[in-house]
């Protein structure tokens, strides 16, 4: 269980931020796009009212129609969702509310307020667009992610897959099968810090080095006994006679702890 949860912790991890960064391509960035480039027209509206209206004196119908004739710009290069029309979507309708316009400090902001409300946009907009670089790089990165996601479920099923055990002299551990007798050297320095340790085969057996990972196959619980990690190497050692290589044990009053090369089995 030690290994299992990390691996789908953190399978699950890359998932989500492999989803998070596909949405902010598909649908997040061009969305705020969307949404800054409304509020601009308003932002374009709220000046236009001054020069038109309070500099030129138009009257709420000459105000009515200017803002009928106008469209939300929507530069090339900026992805807006699908349903939008780039080429032809129309200033909204609040634009052309000429009492909401001339409210004394409020104009086209007190316009945004309503409008924003109604269609559930923030107050106020990201501080600028998203160009296609910045959407192709949440592509990337979210690609990258669902990729680290497979390598990680990828370990995970070939984990699952596998064991360490030791019956009648035969090792299983690492994918590989062999016999305690196979084992040339057994090096012990981080079994008890870390539940590793690497067997050595002999040359005649093609000298590979075998990793027998306790802490992945078995653990250390002593509920989990006769079956845990500590019980298997306990059982390899009572059979092993080859050569060990561990630390010697720190004495209680003090001292540095030293290899040792013991050829016998402890």
């Amino acid at each position: 269980m030690w290994f299992t949860g990390r691996a789908v912790i953190m399978a699950l991890m890359f998932l989500g931020f492999g989803v998070y960064f596909y949405y902010d391509a598909s649908t997040g960035y061009p969305q705020k796009n969307l949404e800054f480039f409304m509020h601009k027209a308003f932002v374009d509206a709220g000046a236009l009212f001054d020069r038109e209206v309070s500099g030129n004196g138009a009257s709420p119908q000459d105000w009515e129609r200017t803002v009928l004739e106008r469209t939300v710009e929507f530069p090339e290069g900026y992805q807006v969702p699908s349903g939008v029309d780039r080429d032809a979507t129309p200033w909204p309708d609040v634009l052309a509310d000429y009492r909401l316009m001339s409210a004394p400090g409020k104009g086209w902001s007190a316009a945004w307020q309503s409008y924003s409300g109604e269609k559930r946009y923030p107050i106020k907009p990201v501080d600028h667009p998203y160009d296609a670089s910045k959407i192709f790089e949440q592509w990337v990165a979210g690609s990258i992610c669902m990729v680290l996601a497979l390598v990680a479920l990828f370990f995970l099923v070939r984990t699952r897959g596998r064991k360490m055990a030791l019956k009648e002299g035969q090792v299983t551990a690492a994918g590989r099968v062999f016999r305690v007798d196979d084992i040339a050297r057994l090096d012990l320095r981080r079994w008890k810090m870390k539940g590793l340790a690497i067997a050595t085969l002999n040359p005649e057996c093609g000298g590979d080095r075998i990793r027998l990972d306790g802490l992945t196959y078995g653990g250390f619980r002593k509920e989990d006994s006769p079956n845990n990690a500590e019980d298997f190497m306990k059982a390899l050692l009572s059979l092993y006679r080859g050569e060990v290589v561990d630390y010697e044990e720190v004495p209680e009053s003090g001292g540095t702890p030293a290899r040792k090369d013991d050829e016998d089995a402890v």
